[in-house]
């Protein structure tokens, strides 16, 4: 694969996003009209609504919005995979440079783990669509940052996932990969020319019923069709996380600072046949 020439992001836009209202006024006169009239608009109202997306988009500023309720934080010990740190919910926090997920030492009894990271889950189900997170990964050795849709035997479903995943030890490097009902596609080291920690990016990858395929900044970098491994098909869970790796020959000897922190300015997903949610990428500048 070739190199590109990557061009990094250092801030992102606040957007709103529209809501919309139906409202019908009654008029004076006789009730029996005044009655038809309003059954009359409602009918044509219930015509013209579009049916509710069974997957809906979002896009998440993250530099202007509060964590709400459409996400958990994840809040629990870690004693088994390839986990070497528990995730922490006060590990995660919206702050003004953006989402914060950060490292913590901790006492051992107070979980399986003396490090905590974190992680972060959008409560809506995804499926097929667009992704991207405009955002730049922990520094450290040991430590890996993901970006990822999720599913698997939690909920009895089978392990279905698309990554993006950074690990600090080799910050001029993207792995991507995918699983599809638990046979990974084979992770793909992808090097780029910008440290991943200290500078922000725009990360998205489109998944469609025949293929994934993986940008940076806009520009492709991979692609995997279901000519050459099964694409994942189960409806799965947005999620961003750091954490301490087990696996050695993959993220390296630990060697991580206290509050190493990955951030997220931005998150959003659209669905394939939906033209009118705004993206992240709707509001990436080049301003290296």
């Amino acid at each position: 694969m070739r190199k590109l020439g990557i061009t990094a992001l250092l801030s992102v836009a606040a957007l709103g996003l529209p809501a919309c209202a139906h409202q019908s006024e009654l008029q004076a006169g006789d009730p029996a009209a005044a009655s038809t009239e309003v059954a009359a608009s409602s009918d044509a109202s219930a015509a013209i609504q579009p049916a509710e997306h069974p997957y809906p988009g979002f896009l998440m500023d993250w530099t202007e919005n509060p964590i709400d309720e459409s996400w958990y934080v994840s809040n629990h010990d870690l004693p088994d995979g390839h986990w070497a740190s528990d995730f922490r919910m006060a590990n995660v926090n919206a702050y003004p440079t953006g989402l914060n997920i950060k490292m913590t030492t901790k006492r051992p009894p107070d979980g399986t783990w003396s490090w905590a990271g974190g992680e972060i889950q959008h409560r809506q189900r995804v499926s097929y669509g667009e992704y991207h997170a405009i955002m730049k990964a922990a520094p450290g050795s040991g430590l890996v940052t993901g970006f990822f849709t999720y599913t698997g035997e939690y909920y009895d479903e089978p392990h279905d996932e698309i990554d993006f995943e950074f690990v600090g030890k080799s910050p001029y490097e993207v792995q991507l990969n995918a699983f599809s009902d638990g046979e990974s596609m084979g992770m793909v080291p992808y090097p780029v020319d910008f440290d991943t920690s200290k500078n922000y990016a725009l990360y998205s990858f489109t998944w469609r019923p025949d293929s994934v395929t993986w940008y940076i900044n806009g520009e492709q970098v991979y692609q995997v069709t279901s000519a050459d491994f099964p694409i994942p098909e189960t409806p799965g869970l947005l999620i961003g996380n750091l954490f301490l790796g087990r696996e050695k020959r993959w993220v390296g000897r630990a060697n991580v600072e206290e509050g190493a922190s990955a951030i997220f300015r931005c998150m959003s997903y659209r669905p394939l046949d939906d033209d009118a949610t705004p993206t992240c990428a709707d509001q990436y500048q080049d301003q290296r």
